[in-house]
């Protein structure tokens, strides 16, 4: 069966191109990031590269589907991820503390990251069949959305990845505002939102967590611990100044000042070697990249096709910006990996399906 050439021509080749020149930034900074590494940074870099490839293929395959097919059965999609998140808590591998991984076939796979994509595609099928009407959503209309939403992101935050979870439930009330509330609903999200963090502090959050974020509020409270980390991260960045130290020179991660800075804190690593411009450009990247996002996401020939597009232009906006707030310091620490350029393939693979369902968004606008 040969290509279908109409298919690759309208391949969004802008978003392809921008898409690739970061992750290209992400393999050389993470050769940085891991030089210093024990054992040999070769071995972050093939996995890294193998999971890249895996993503290709797996974008390929959605390719192949309409994403109206896609989206209609993210039910089961949902019901995958849900089942795996619950083994996790069940059987998963614990690794600094925490249990976030599953072995299948040998491969450890973090189950929480793929529920972002896939509650993307399951609250687009849940509210664009609410939307037929074209009107405001009322409370009835989003408690089974909301309900979806906060079932994973509870459990994913007792694994605990409080990261993870806070991007999926950010990303899915993004979406329904994007869809469009009533003025009461709003009121009442606003109520439960204003209260939400008091419940969370006293009946959710574990006490690391919250000195991480009495650390954020005075940097000095625990400054040889929580502190600690959040100080090293602000003085690596800082110490780029204008033009960076430059390539393969940068001291504070490769003297293990910085924890986690091959993924969570990669950008320290970037920021320190390439400095203010360096950090300009790459932004400037995700800028370009996320603003494709959205004019795909308006340009859509329907409004799931929309509510998909934005959904990954927030999810990949909010990880982005919470990642590098981490890294100077306007962000309480927590576990969110820097797309496309942090280690770690099941995030890798997860934002690479994330970018196939949009460039199939785009390229079912010509498609008849």
């Amino acid at each position: 069966m040969g290509i279908d050439k109409r298919k690759v021509y309208h391949l969004d080749w802008y978003l392809i191109i921008n898409g690739l020149a970061i992750f290209l930034i992400g393999i050389i900074n993470l050769i940085s990031a891991t030089s210093s590494f024990y054992s040999s940074s070769y071995g972050y870099l093939i996995k890294q590269l193998v999971a890249f490839l895996i993503g290709v293929g797996v974008i390929i395959i959605i390719l192949h589907y309409d994403y109206k097919v896609i989206v209609n059965n993210a039910k089961w999609f949902y019901l995958a991820g849900l089942f795996l998140v619950i083994i996790v808590l069940i059987i998963g591998l614990v690794a600094g503390g925490a249990r976030r991984w599953i072995n299948i076939f040998g491969i450890n796979i973090q189950p929480s990251e793929f529920m972002k994509p896939i509650l993307v595609l399951y609250l687009t099928k849940i509210l664009h069949e609410k939307k037929k009407q074209n009107l405001p959503l009322g409370l009835k209309d989003v408690l089974f959305p909301l309900g979806i939403t906060f079932l994973p992101a509870i459990l994913i935050i007792k694994q605990p990845d409080l990261g993870t979870g806070i991007i999926i439930i950010m990303t899915s009330l993004c979406i329904l505002w994007f869809v469009g509330l009533k003025k009461t609903t709003y009121a009442v999200l606003g109520v439960v939102g204003a209260v939400a963090p008091f419940l969370a502090w006293h009946f959710v959050m574990k006490p690391y967590q919250k000195m991480r974020i009495l650390s954020f509020i005075n940097i000095d409270a625990d400054p040889s611990g929580f502190g600690y980390h959040a100080k090293q991260a602000m003085i690596a960045v800082g110490s780029g100044k204008f033009f960076g130290k430059g390539y393969m020179q940068g001291t504070q991660h490769k003297l293990q000042f910085i924890p986690e800075h091959h993924t969570d804190f990669i950008f320290t690593v970037f920021g320190e070697e390439w400095g203010f411009l360096g950090s300009i450009i790459l932004f400037l990247l995700f800028a370009s990249f996320i603003w494709r996002c959205i004019k795909i996401a308006q340009s859509a020939n329907d409004e799931m096709g929309s509510i998909v597009a934005f959904g990954v232009a927030t999810m990949i906006f909010l990880q982005f910006l919470i990642n590098v707030m981490m890294a100077i310091h306007l962000a309480p620490v927590v576990g969110i990996p820097l797309p496309f350029i942090s280690y770690g393939g099941s995030s890798l693979l997860s934002i690479l399906i994330s970018v196939g369902l949009v460039l199939n968004i785009n390229m079912r606008r010509y498609m008849f």
